[in-house]
């Protein structure tokens, strides 16, 4: 199989994850006036609920079937064998989480009001499942998978604002966010005869050698999705609807900058699987010290960024009756940078060398952690408390990851490099605090405090000679002299 570019392949991710930001920020701020509160909640309690069931489904099949499919990707017998007998482990599993997800929907009164929203999203159950898009990760083909995502995307953007009209049409609104998925999900399963042999059978086959590694990241995953679902299931239990819209507000915005900054680890952990069990280790290590530099240089600017603009990004992106989420998005902004360091950390580094155990640990402290502030907080603090528990809970995991990956780190975390991020994000408290003072106008603030943050920030850090930024504009300014001197030369030849 053709080796990928990593750039290639981190373009179309990121394309893919810019996707994933102006989707949410076109249909949000509709959706959100439409349904009101409520509706966004009652919606995003009932899809969290479903995750943990799409988990059960999943298994830990998702970041281990990445890492060993990336391995044999050149061998497409090996590779072929591989998938099969994950894929028939995967189909055993989705058997047994639609019978539990059966169970708890006809036994669970509290979730009697949500029957109608949670039936329709549990088709996210099998899709996800049959959708396998961890084998195109494995195999990186990002174009495919960007091209497929922007053809559903804007099918479910057409839908929203066709169909999404009053505060009653909050199963039209879940319909249409399942289907967002969905869709793709189905043509994963037809799309993929192409890569394999699909219909082709072997005579032995070894589905127990993935069991242990499977369970090990499904207990791993399982951590990770209780601080990361369970504080809007915890406040649809302990608080209302209404706290989960607006916790969900908030923490939908921070979500939306977060997928750009994890979107490099996404891309790496096929190569660095497939680095590691070639022994590259020189490129291993290349590999992350320019992920860990690009996390921090996103994340810091991004989290001080939502902080001093936290006022006008709710009443812009989600309207006055979400004023309430504006001390939640400062509580949970500091999260970009926490979860963008343990998903580099505990997936690209410790899951590629095989230590899920250390990953493991790590997030069930997390998870114990976020279950009791969540049950101590949310009662009086609702979606407050909600988001304290988030912070703390992921601060804890990264700190413990930062320990036992020390040995990986070591020579990759320059405390110069740093610091420079922070006096930038210092530039950035300076633009939007005089911002604030000289205009009133909400959006031209927004705007401005935006672009001039922006060119703040990355200005220093070329003026500094940062690495990272000082490569990535010297050559975009040479491909832009490039375009130009060719358009010259066609206008002379032309006459």
């Amino acid at each position: 199989m053709t080796q990928k570019s990593i750039k290639k392949n981190f373009a179309y991710n990121t394309i893919l994850r810019i996707l994933n930001i102006i989707f949410p920020i076109i249909t949000f701020p509709y959706v959100a006036r439409v349904l009101s509160p409520e509706g966004i909640g009652k919606v995003d309690f009932s899809l969290s609920i479903i995750q943990y069931f799409v988990l059960i489904a999943n298994l830990g099949i998702p970041t281990y079937a990445v890492r060993e499919c990336a391995k044999i990707r050149d061998d497409k017998d090996k590779l072929t064998q591989t998938f099969q007998e994950i894929f028939g482990i995967n189909m055993l599993a989705l058997v047994l989480s639609y019978i539990l997800f059966t169970f708890v929907i006809l036994n669970v009164n509290q979730l009697n009001s949500y029957r109608k929203i949670l039936i329709i999203a549990s088709f996210n159950i099998l899709t996800t499942s049959i959708g396998m898009e961890w084998f195109y990760q494995a195999i990186e083909e990002y174009k495919y998978i960007t091209i497929r995502s922007i053809f559903v995307k804007l099918i479910s953007l057409v839908a929203i604002f066709l169909f999404v009209r009053d505060e009653n049409d909050i199963i039209i609104y879940a319909l249409i966010t399942v289907l967002s998925t969905s869709l793709g999900y189905i043509y994963n399963f037809i799309h993929v005869r192409k890569y394999i042999y699909f219909f082709k059978r072997y005579r032995h086959y070894n589905f127990k050698r993935h069991l242990k590694p499977i369970l090990l990241l499904f207990a791993m995953n399982l951590s990770v999705s209780i601080y990361v679902n369970l504080d809007k299931v915890m406040l649809g239990f302990l608080a209302d609807d209404t706290a989960v819209g607006l916790y969900t507000a908030a923490n939908k915005m921070v979500k939306v900058i977060l997928a750009l900054v994890t979107s490099l680890g996404v891309v790496l952990l096929p190569r660095m699987s497939y680095y590691i069990e070639n022994n590259e280790d020189i490129l291993v290590k290349r590999l992350i010290n320019k992920s860990f530099n690009f996390i921090l240089m996103i994340s810091i600017p991004a989290t001080i960024g939502i902080f001093m603009l936290a006022e006008a990004i709710i009443l812009l992106y989600a309207g006055p009756n979400y004023i309430e989420a504006i001390p939640t998005i400062r509580i949970i902004s500091p999260i970009i940078i926490a979860i963008g360091l343990s998903n580099l950390i505990g997936i690209q580094i410790l899951t590629s060398y095989g230590k899920e155990k250390i990953t493991l640990v790590s997030t069930l402290i997390g998870a114990i952690i976020n279950f009791t502030l969540n049950l101590l907080l949310i009662p009086s603090m609702q979606q407050n408390g909600a988001a304290i528990g988030t912070i703390v809970a992921e601060s804890s995991v990264t700190i413990i990851q930062l320990i036992f990956a020390h040995s990986y780190l070591k020579g990759n975390v320059k405390w110069k490099t740093i610091c420079s991020y922070l006096f930038g994000g210092a530039l950035i408290v300076l633009v939007t605090s005089t911002l604030k003072y000289l205009i009133a106008n909400i959006l031209l603030f927004t705007f401005l405090s935006v672009m001039l943050s922006i060119f703040a920030y990355f200005g220093f850090l070329y003026i500094i000679k940062n690495e990272m930024v000082y490569e990535m504009i010297n050559k975009s300014l040479v491909l832009i002299k490039r375009m130009f001197a060719n358009y010259f030369n066609r206008r002379r030849k032309n006459g």
